[in-house]
């Protein structure tokens, strides 16, 4: 039944207030962009995205009232697929809304307030099945200043990390690509965080590559064997030097040109492999404010004669982003 605007259900004669409306789903298929809003009386929120079947590796941002809220990276692999859906060729059933709120216990919904459009969209124009679950609510319960709301300041998102180019020569490589809405700070390129920032790392989930590069009859297999991480020059995760955790894969396969993403020894198990474990929750964050620099590199093994590409092994971080009030109606 109804109460004023909100609905109001009733469990064993108690009434239990209630959202506006029920879940709502909108879909589309093998589509570049979707978008929705909500009705003209009500706000929303999105509780859960799933973006499977993706046609070509790419970069997809969520953006509402034109501000982007959070950008991802699915390539057709799905290594590392933070917003698919579970599904029977997957260990995992992990989804970053449902990992947000089950694992860490912070509820990452994006608020679409009164008048405002979510649009879910690739960079590249790659295509991919697309879905949203949605939440009705009252205009008061999408606006001020609550978590990842556009004008808001405090943000939960997936960031991407990885070594994008080509790699001839072993050893400890800093990572080139990061991948998160443009007005966040760089987490890898050694430079100071900005003055009154905070950015706290909250979860870590990686993919190792094992790549043979098969040529002239001759097998040349190069392997990510460790992320290696520092904090204003102090390496984090170890007390060895060039430690840290794993991301030994299984080997690749000898007699052909293959890449291999299969875990073999990690400590921190890629996204999609991920259901109800919590090891990849950290303890306490890793804490970053204003003048704090993060470095991260792949350490690299192997033959590599020829060049090899390691893109596929990435980092997905789970990071709290604040931006200060200053400039946080600015991005």
């Amino acid at each position: 039944m109804l109460v004023g605007d909100r609905l109001v259900r009733r469990i064993g004669g108690a009434a239990i207030l209630q959202q506006v409306g029920p879940r709502v789903y909108a879909n589309g298929f093998a589509v570049a962009t979707l978008s929705f809003t909500p009705v003209f009386d009500r706000a929303a929120k999105l509780r859960r995205l799933f973006v499977n079947n993706v046609s070509a590796a790419d970069n997809w941002t969520v953006t509402v009232g034109g501000r982007e809220i959070m950008r991802f990276r699915h390539l057709t692999t799905d290594n590392s697929a933070v917003f698919k859906a579970a599904d029977t060729a997957k260990v995992g059933k992990a989804n970053f809304f449902s990992l947000c709120m089950n694992e860490i216990g912070i509820d990452a919904s994006i608020p679409i307030p009164l008048g405002m459009t979510l649009t879910v969209a690739s960079i590249g124009g790659a295509t991919a099945d697309v879905l949203f679950e949605l939440v009705e609510v009252t205009a008061d319960e999408a606006a001020g200043m609550s978590l990842n709301n556009y004008q808001g300041n405090d943000f939960l998102m997936p960031i991407t990390t990885f070594l994008n180019a080509s790699q001839a020569a072993v050893g400890v490589i800093p990572d080139d690509s990061q991948i998160a809405p443009a007005w966040v700070p760089s987490i890898i390129a050694g430079l100071a965080l900005p003055v009154n920032w905070s950015i706290d790392l909250l979860a870590l989930f990686m993919d190792g590559v094992s790549n043979n590069s098969f040529s002239g009859a001759a097998n040349h297999v190069g392997t990510t064997r460790n992320l290696v991480v520092t904090k204003n020059g102090t390496q984090l995760f170890t007390r060895a030097a060039n430690g840290g955790p794993s991301k030994t894969p299984v080997a690749a396969a000898a007699g052909s040109a293959n890449i291999v993403t299969t875990p073999l020894d990690l400590q921190f198990p890629p996204f999609e492999l991920v259901d109800d474990l919590t090891d990849n929750m950290f303890d306490y964050p890793v804490t970053l404010r204003g003048g704090d620099v993060l470095t991260q590199a792949e350490n690299l093994v192997g033959d590599l004669t020829g060049g090899e590409v390691f893109a596929r092994a990435m980092n997905v971080w789970i990071a709290r982003v604040k931006v200060p009030q200053s400039v946080g109606g600015q991005l």
